[in-house]
């Protein structure tokens, strides 16, 4: 059966086989097909991401939870070996520093010491005017 088109100003009044017409029926139909079925797909993959992500968003967060309470565990055990170190290493600067102090003491006191004895080899300083 054939269609004829009588509004006739662009095909100069050609006719359009049924055939034709299912042609670009099932043409539209299948594109139209395709982009829902596009959209459908799309859609889907974003709802899929959207659960993966808060999936991840939850065990991100259980697990920095879990690191801030080691983390501060072992901030608090470094803080108390830190201070121990602190207070043992300033009683031996002050142990050393009291060495030290007393070392300087009796060097001070030998040397003077060595000056009297040498003094006392050396004699009386000459005069530089004799006396008569």
């Amino acid at each position: 059966m054939l269609a004829l088109i009588t509004d006739g100003a662009q095909n100069g009044g050609m006719y359009m086989s049924t055939d034709t017409l299912a042609v670009i029926g099932s043409g539209l139909g299948g594109l139209l097909t395709l982009g829902f079925a596009m959209f459908a797909g799309f859609a889907w993959v974003i709802r899929r991401i959207d659960t993966v992500e808060q999936k991840l968003a939850t065990g991100i967060g259980s697990v920095e939870s879990k690191l801030d309470t080691k983390i501060d565990t072992v901030e608090q055990r470094l803080d108390t070996k830190i201070d121990s170190l602190e207070r043992k290493l300033g009683a031996r600067i002050d142990r050393v520093e009291q060495n030290q102090a007393e070392f300087r003491t009796s060097v001070e006191h030998e040397f003077t010491e060595v000056k009297v004895a040498i003094a006392r080899i050396e004699g009386p300083r000459p005069r530089l005017i004799l006396e008569r």
